[in-house]
């Protein structure tokens, strides 16, 4: 890299910093000036005391507790900092917590990310290792945390294996959302924005009694529109826009004093262009290992549409979105929950019955060019029952106990359809040397409809208990058990409709429909019916899996908490809701072996400087044994990739967390990580595309790679600042930066999808009383305006190498009221 460029990346970075250090030293002096009041006051010890850390309470261990006695790695912010700072999407969260991430390319692709891992893998019917529990209710499938979680009460991210009290098992961590209760105080908060590239934001919430002590409500609604900025230059379209509605009701029932009960409806829909992804290089060329070029590429997608159309595609991202059959995404999540919490004799009874369906309807342009070639995307329908009931004693004894039982019904529809159009028949066959060109007909594929319909249905069954003996008043030890046995059913039936009949004199045509079909479903090679994409194969297992926590602590002192984790958890095993035939005697395995995670963890948490200062400290070493991803077949005439377990990956680490109250008016938080992430064992990856002439179509060991997608390094500053300008008007402002380094989005070996490092800066300022009734906001996102992407899609046969763009800088006025 040559050094201009390189001081130009520094000098982003600094420039990132430099804005955040602004507001520091403004903070410092004000703290000065502060102090030199308190001073001439004579007020200086309530000075001090004002400036303590407020303290964070949180729920992740299902009781309320201060988050620095809970001697584990969680993280937690309060819904009143993310409100403020415009931090309402998962996506968001990455900005407050370090080694966390989500990656939100559409409803059907969310990806929670703790350590680098935890996504689905693309599949419909893999599990995500970081669960999403939101007002105590598991959320199974990744497309429900697409939806923007507002109102909120406040955030927790756990890391490790979860399952020993938190919902369903996980192996990585889990995000914990919580949102307001109804109250019993009547309040109306209305809050509008206008945002660069016209994006227009309407919220409210309402709450208040319906009986007096009794029974309260709160209803909270939110529409979000506009704000698409790349241009489509077929026909002027805005993509990558918001076009979101919410709406949240609630009642809280409190007949007594020892029974509360929570009841929750709400509905979310969208309908947006979010699923543009710009086309980012192609492999026009074969390599050797050497990366010397091999031969001319003449299949892949850029040199076909040179070839057939005389159309050259362009990667100036994000200035080439040139698509004909592109539409709206359309995605909506209904749930209805109830959590009732009853107390008996120095026991809490708790139940949480919940229901949610989540539809998605993608509408994609699927060969990225103003011909129409192909339309495809995966319909998916999943549908969720689940029933838990806890029991747990009061605290404040020499033991805290918790048993309880957990059900789980979860449906998945995931349909893959294609719908060939009439310039299909001439980018799929022209140039195949079976095929005569006379005969490279339109009739052969336009208008035919392909599907290939997974279906999985889980049944999940759970027990669990968690106690904490407190041998001293310094010395606790938390131990934890949870037995789940599961049944899972998957079947897949590969089907064609539409398109002319090829009968009679066309009839001659039929088997090229048939190689094209099939190569799309992905069984070229298995003869008969099969090798036209027409199947029908099925599986049904029962699994069972034992879950533990060993978790010592000890005080040693008031202000400063060591300990330590051992903890294992299992991800059940994926049903591959895309699976194929490849041969008459193989086929993709239908449902894989769980992903089994050990973990290990030793840290400190520490408060000083009279709790004007914290600073928490988590090492961690998480081995993932069987773990979930793409490989090749080993059997058939053609290898294929697709869901499986490859081997063995690693996870080991630092996470610091620091949080330092300056002066009363002035907070400084400072976080990071430092996450070698390995695959130990991967023999049969997928070779990257330019590469596969080379390798003959055998995979390339990623054994010893760092894992596709994880930055080794994130770091993530933030301050905050507010000070009165008049005797009801208070100034207030704050900046956000987080750093990733350089990380690898495709493949090691492969020429493309390098990200460099990054930073990314937020900023805001504004004006609010004092009682924070009403306040207007500035705020900037990506204040700097970095280009980058958070996720690469590979190249194939049709299609080139995508990537996933992260937002541009947008400039924003937020007003905000309570009535």
């Amino acid at each position: 890299m040559s050094i201009h460029k390189s001081g130009l990346k520094a000098a982003r970075h600094l420039a990132g910093a430099s804005v955040l250090a602004l507001l520091i030293g403004a903070g410092f002096s004000a703290s000065a000036q502060a102090d030199e009041v308190a001073e001439s006051a004579g007020a200086a010890a309530d000075a001090t005391a004002d400036a303590a850390i407020e303290e964070v309470t949180i729920t992740a261990r299902r009781r309320s507790e201060r988050l620095q006695n809970v001697p584990l790695a969680i993280s937690a912010v309060r819904g009143s900092e993310l409100s403020t700072q415009q931090l309402d999407r998962v996506t968001d969260y990455q900005f407050k917590v370090p080694n966390f991430n989500a990656v939100q390319q559409n409803t059907r692709v969310s990806t929670l990310l703790i350590r680098g891992l935890g996504g689905n893998a693309n599949n419909d019917g893999a599990e995500s290792g970081v669960g999403l529990i939101v007002d105590n209710v598991f959320y199974t499938h990744v497309g429900f945390s697409w939806i923007d979680f507002i109102d909120t009460d406040g955030i927790e991210v756990a890391r490790g294996p979860q399952g020993t009290l938190l919902g369903k098992n996980t192996t990585i961590g889990a995000l914990i959302v919580k949102t307001k209760l109804p109250s019993f105080e009547p309040e109306l908060k209305l809050e509008a924005t206008y945002a660069s590239y016209d994006r227009k934001k309407v919220r409210a919430s309402w709450t208040g009694p319906i009986i007096d002590d009794k029974l309260a409500f709160r209803l909270t609604g939110s529409l979000d529109n506009g704000g698409g900025w790349v241009t489509n230059q077929y026909d002027g379209t805005k993509y990558l826009d918001n076009g979101r509605f919410s709406l949240r009701g609630q009642l809280l029932f409190t007949p007594s004093e020892n029974i509360s009960n929570r009841f929750i409806i709400e509905h979310n829909e969208t309908r947006e262009y979010n699923n543009f992804y710009p086309p980012a290089g192609d492999a026009t060329h074969n390599l050797n290992l050497n990366g010397t070029v091999h031969s001319v590429r003449a299949g892949g997608w850029e040199n076909r549409l040179k070839s057939v159309f005389g159309y050259t595609p362009s990667y100036d991202i994000p200035n080439n979105a040139n698509l004909n059959t592109q539409q709206r995404l359309f995605s909506k999540v209904d749930g209805v929950s109830n959590e009732l919490n009853w107390d008996i004799g120095g026991l809490t009874f708790t139940s949480i019955s919940a229901w949610r369906k989540l539809n998605f309807r993608p509408k994609n342009d699927g060969d990225y060019s103003p011909y129409s070639i192909l339309h495809l995307g995966y319909d998916v329908d999943a549908e969720q029952l689940s029933q838990e009931f806890r029991l747990a004693n009061q605290t404040g004894g020499t033991f805290d106990w918790q048993v309880g039982a957990y059900y789980l019904r979860q449906e998945v529809v995931s349909d893959l359809h294609f719908r060939l159009y009439k310039d299909a028949s001439a980018f799929f066959l022209s140039g195949n040397p079976l095929i005569q060109p006379q005969f490279v007909l339109p009739v052969i594929l336009d208008g035919v409809d392909y599907s290939k319909r997974g279906e999985t249905n889980v049944d999940s069954k759970a027990v669990f208990a968690q106690g904490t003996w407190h041998f001293t008043d310094r010395f606790d030890v938390t131990a934890g058990l949870r037995y789940t046995k599961e049944t899972r059913e998957v079947s897949v039936v590969g089907s064609s409709t539409g398109g002319s009949p090829l009968v009679g004199p066309l009839a001659a045509l039929a088997p090229v429909r048939g190689l094209v079909l099939g190569s799309l479903a992905g069984t070229s090679s298995a003869g008969g019916l099969a090798s036209a994409g027409i199947f029908d194969i099925s599986d049904e297992k029962d699994g069972e899996s034992v879950s533990w926590l060993f978790n010592p602590s000890y005080k040693l002192s008031d202000t400063v908490l060591i300990y330590g984790v051992a903890s294992y958890g299992e991800k059940s095993g994926a049903a591959n809701t895309t699976a194929s035939p490849l041969t008459p005697t193989f086929t993709q395995p239908l449902i894989i072996k769980p992903e089994k995670s050990t973990d290990y963890e030793i840290g400190f948490k520490s408060t000083f400087a009279d709790n004007r200062a914290v600073v928490n400290v988590n090492l961690y070493r998480n081995t993932i044994e069987d773990f979930q991803s793409t490989q090749l077949s080993q059997s058939g005439v053609a290898l294929v990739s697709y869901l499986g377990n490859v081997g063995e990956a690693r996870l080991q680490g630092i996470e610091i967390e620091t949080r330092f109250r300056v002066t009363p008016n002035f907070n400084l938080t400072l976080n990071g990580a430092y996450n070698d992430a390995k695959y130990v064992s991967y023999e049969d990856a997928p070779a990257p595309v330019e590469y596969a002439v080379a390798l003959g179509g055998q995979p390339l060991s990623l054994s010893g790679e760092q894992i596709v997608g994880v930055p080794k390094v994130n770091v993530q500053l933030s301050v905050d600042y507010e000070t009165p300008v008049a005797s009801n008007l208070n100034l207030f402002a704050y900046g956000n930066t987080l750093y990733r380094s350089e990380v690898e989005l495709v493949n090691p070996h492969s020429q493309y999808g390098h990200q460099d490092a990054y930073s990314l800066t937020n900023i805001g300022i504004g004006l609010r009383t004092p009682d924070q009734r009403f306040s207007v906001l500035l705020w900037s996102r990506n204040l700097f305006d970095k280009r980058y992407a958070v996720g690469y899609g590979s190249a194939s046969a049709v299609n080139p190498f995508i990537a996933i763009q992260g937002d541009p800088r947008t400039v924003g006025l937020t007003l905000t009221g309570r009535f």
